[in-house]
């Protein structure tokens, strides 16, 4: 089965890439990024190891090359179960970053496009992040349902960057593991540095 990453940014920033490179790192050579229209942007992630398509996914499922996909879309009526992925060829995730309160891109630029063509699911009532949606997607595959999943929303960390502490407080839902938060590698000081540099110049890998 194909996890299929919708790429749905103007900039690959270093936060998209720490939640791209997270996906990555759960489904390894199973993750397809579409929708990649940057030569620059696709050079990026095939350096993940995986393959990268300028087409859509909208295209990909016009043409038959994904025939039973599953939509992850917070906008979705029905939620996932792992009986769900057990037909399913592939699991399209939107590549946006999160906006508070959320705007309905997904189901605006992926869903609203394939209403008679997938299954449209969501992971609850709460927006979590790419790499969030990864995870609960990883361990519902594993045959784990999503109400045994710890999932809460809201995170308040304090890093320190050099000379100045910063208070990040991110308005998203995040699975939790044995009690601690389930992160990407390093992505509280990607964002800690995004919130003072990224957020006044927009840096684009």
């Amino acid at each position: 089965m194909k996890v299929v990453v919708e790429h749905l940014e103007e900039c690959l920033s270093p936060w998209l890439m720490c939640e791209y490179s997270y996906v990555v790192k759960l489904f390894k050579n199973s993750v397809l990024f579409t929708n990649v229209k940057s030569l620059r942007t696709r050079n990026t992630l095939k350096e993940l190891g995986v393959d990268v398509v300028e087409a859509s996914v909208v295209d990909l499922v016009a043409n038959n090359s994904l025939r039973h996909p599953i939509i992850l879309d917070p906008k979705a009526r029905e939620t996932l179960t792992p009986e769900d992925l057990v037909s399913a060829d592939s699991v399209i995730i939107g590549g946006i970053m999160g906006e508070h309160p959320p705007k309905g891109r997904t189901f605006r630029e992926i869903t609203s496009k394939l209403i008679s063509k997938a299954k449209i699911r969501n992971l609850g009532k709460l927006q979590l992040t790419i790499a969030g949606t990864a995870y609960v997607l990883k361990r519902m595959l594993e045959g784990t349902r999503l109400e045994s999943l710890d999932i809460r929303f809201g995170l308040r960390f304090v890093v320190q960057i050099g000379e100045y502490e910063v208070t990040i407080e991110l308005p998203y839902a995040f699975p939790y593991e044995e009690g601690r938060v389930v992160l990407p590698e390093n992505y509280l000081e990607v964002i800690a540095r995004r919130s003072l540099i990224y957020e006044s110049k927009p840096t684009c890998l």
